[in-house]
């Protein structure tokens, strides 16, 4: 039972890097397609709660395609240093061709479970679309609050669904039906977009969330709801000056 404990998250793991191998060329087009825009809007709320300054150091855990990390860096500017940390090889490609005006970022294949950094080295980590993909929230949770500095803050973003009865049915419909065609028409594949779906409707409610926040040791814990609870951003901070 426990060598097939340890065999399923190595499964996922490699179900995943086969998904983004596939949709990575277009994964940034299909966001703004799927989410209607909106994903710009989410993205730099995510960013601004971040509440960063120049010369600090953050970790963007499942960074993608480098998209919220060109924003982090933006931020901190040269004197600071920004580290994205992905999964799949594919997307850290693209994000490397994407981010080559920011010499003070640096990419890193790694899993969110086990990150490859020492003891309270960051000021800040952002986790973007990642608590849904991993095998065990509360772990990368756990694993972000052990890598950043006392007093330091972490911002979560992640896709959910909306608690309204009528929008739920309706947001169920689109991510399980709509989702999944337009990817196809993108990628000829329509099964990431299907897990897609999965994994949202799997996703633990926010409320739950916050609970695993608290359970690993996060003060000052918030959660936003935005565009009627499609998504929802997180900050927590880990005690300290």
């Amino acid at each position: 039972m426990r060598r097939q404990q340890k065999m399923r998250p190595r499964r996922k793991e490699r179900r995943l890097k086969l998904f983004f191998r596939t949709i990575a060329p277009n994964y940034e087009r299909v966001n703004t397609l799927v989410s209607f825009g909106l994903h710009h809007h989410w993205r730099n709320f995510a960013v601004q709660k971040a509440d960063l300054q120049p010369g600090q150091r953050v970790l963007d855990v499942c960074c993608g395609t480098g998209v919220i990390t060109k924003e982090l860096a933006k931020k901190v500017g040269p004197r600071g240093k920004v580290i994205g940390l992905d999964l799949s090889p594919a997307m850290l490609k693209i994000a490397a061709e994407n981010l080559q005006d920011f010499p003070w970022i640096e990419l890193v294949e790694g899993n969110a479970l086990d990150l490859p950094f020492a003891k309270d080295e960051f000021d800040r980590a952002v986790i973007g679309y990642g608590l849904r993909n991993v095998t065990d929230p509360r772990q990368a949770l756990a694993e972000l609050y052990r890598v950043i500095k006392p007093g330091g803050k972490v911002v979560a973003l992640e896709l959910a669904k909306p608690q309204t009865p009528s929008l739920k049915r309706l947001h169920q419909f689109y991510t399980a039906a709509c989702l999944p065609l337009i990817g196809y028409l993108f990628t000829g594949d329509k099964e990431p977009y299907l897990y897609l779906h999965r994994s949202i409707q799997n996703y633990p409610a926010p409320e739950t969330v916050t609970k695993f926040f608290k359970e690993i040791g996060f003060t000052d814990i918030d959660c936003t709801a935005l565009s009627w609870g499609v998504v929802t951003v997180h900050t927590a901070k880990k005690p300290g000056p």
